[in-house]
């Protein structure tokens, strides 16, 4: 029979191992077969079964029957499995392949029988295996862009042979930072929904950005099933900020790269960042991520910080609230495009350029950060790679934002100012990096 062991001796062996001798029974008995005992004095065998219990199971499980007899000695004990043939067996394995074929309730109908014929009324026992994990369809989120500090719905429908799971969710920023989890609430089979709050453990709104939400449904049986993170993009207005340096970050510092250019300088820089295991923050204007895709999809990727210098390149102070807005809200569309990531959160004005204007116009589209420098390797005026490095490391310091551009001078500094900093014991991080590192968000 599929998915079932059973193991066990013939009724002669246990006759002969119990000091009986072993005979034939009559033609017209079969002690195999349940049936009251009724013309033999004395109660009949009692059987009890170990190892079947009410739970669901994704590994085999082992039933073994123990029958004992007040007046004679047991000759055997009969084991049907889902109404098949019955036979004499001790132990009967339920087995869970993982092809799934043998998940289902399997009902053991077992008695025993004594020497002298006494038969035990039948009982029962069920095993329930289940090796499937979790099916879930239907997966929704919404709202999936919040203008507003507000909780969002994920729907969903799931599937699973034990009638309901143990979901739990997780929800992480785009660098990697936990945002919120909730580690399990028991739902049943059919459309159901969780709500998630946008705020930390301690009730405060996330900070604005791009937020991953996975769901885990573990069934009774311990079966799971991850599912592909939901994206949910979070825009709320928020009281932005104007930072030029970060303090209590330990020994680490950013290197932050404005404007764009060639993408093989891009690619370039991506090349010694990686060879160094550092991470920096790029600034690119929307066109330059627009027209190279590829390299702006690396450079999330691989876990570097990304931010917005605006669209135009323009002065903010002369674009007034509504510009600003617009710059922002234009430079944001091309990475999502290219790598369904954000730079919400962080915000360079070109030049430096801003006023209260332009920091009140970046947190009205949820870009909390409005990010300075404070060192100035001087990249812009067309140093040479020597200079531009010995610029950097004369200056460095912990906490320290340091801003340079996507140039080929810049480019061809970029190892000998990474080796600098590893040399005085320094890592450039990207700037959620920096300042998680510092207790920031």
């Amino acid at each position: 029979m599929r998915g079932l062991a059973v193991v066990g001796c013939t009724l002669s062996v246990l006759l002969a191992f119990a000091g009986v001798a072993a005979a034939t029974p009559p033609e017209d008995v079969d002690l195999g077969s349940p049936s009251p005992a009724a013309a033999i004095d004395g109660p009949p065998p009692v059987t009890v079964a170990h190892g079947a219990d009410a739970d669901w199971h994704n590994d085999a499980v082992t039933v073994t029957f123990t029958a004992t007899s007040e007046v004679s000695t047991v000759a055997a004990t009969y084991v049907q499995v889902d109404g098949g043939g019955a036979e004499a067996t001790t132990e009967v394995v339920v087995r869970a392949p993982r092809d799934h074929q043998n998940d289902g309730e399997h009902v053991l109908t077992f008695w025993s029988v004594d020497a002298e014929g006494r038969t035990e009324t039948p009982q029962t026992v069920t095993v329930r295996i289940d090796t499937r994990p979790p099916v879930v369809k239907q997966l929704r989120l919404r709202p999936d862009v919040l203008h507003r500090v507000q909780p969002f719905r994920v729907s969903y429908t799931l599937s699973d042979l034990s009638g309901g799971a143990r979901l739990a969710y997780e929800v992480r920023d785009q660098y990697g930072y936990l945002a919120r989890r909730d580690r399990g609430m028991d739902v049943r089979t059919g459309a159901g929904h969780v709500d998630i709050p946008d705020r930390y453990g301690n009730r405060k709104p996330w900070t604005p950005g791009l937020y991953r939400v996975t769901l885990t449904f573990v069934d009774a049986a311990g079966n799971r099933s991850t599912l592909k993170p939901l994206l949910v993009r979070d825009y709320h207005p928020c009281r932005a900020s104007v930072t030029h340096t970060v303090r209590g970050a330990g020994k680490r510092v950013a290197l932050t790269f404005d404007d764009g250019g060639p993408a093989w300088v891009w690619s370039r820089m991506l090349d010694t960042l990686k060879a160094y295991r550092m991470h920096a923050t790029f600034f690119v204007i929307g066109p330059y991520v627009r027209a190279e895709p590829r390299v702006a999809k690396r450079a999330a990727k691989e876990g570097h910080g990304i931010g917005s210098h605006g669209w135009s390149h323009s002065p903010m102070t002369t674009q007034g609230y509504d510009g600003v807005r617009r710059e922002l809200i234009s430079s944001e569309a091309p990475w999502w495009r290219a790598a369904k990531v954000s730079p919400v959160g962080w915000f360079r004005p070109p030049y430096g350029d801003h006023n209260a204007t332009t920091v009140a116009a970046a947190g009205s589209v949820g870009f909390a950060h409005v990010v300075m420098w404070d060192v100035d390797p001087g990249d812009w005026r067309g140093y040479g790679a020597s200079t531009i490095a010995a610029n950097t490391l004369s200056h460095v310091h912990s906490g320290a934002i340091i801003g340079l551009h996507v140039r080929t001078s810049t480019m061809a500094a970029l190892p000998t100012i990474l080796r600098g900093l590893r040399a005085r014991g320094y890592t450039s991080v990207s700037l959620p990096e920096l300042f998680h590192a510092a207790g920031r968000r």
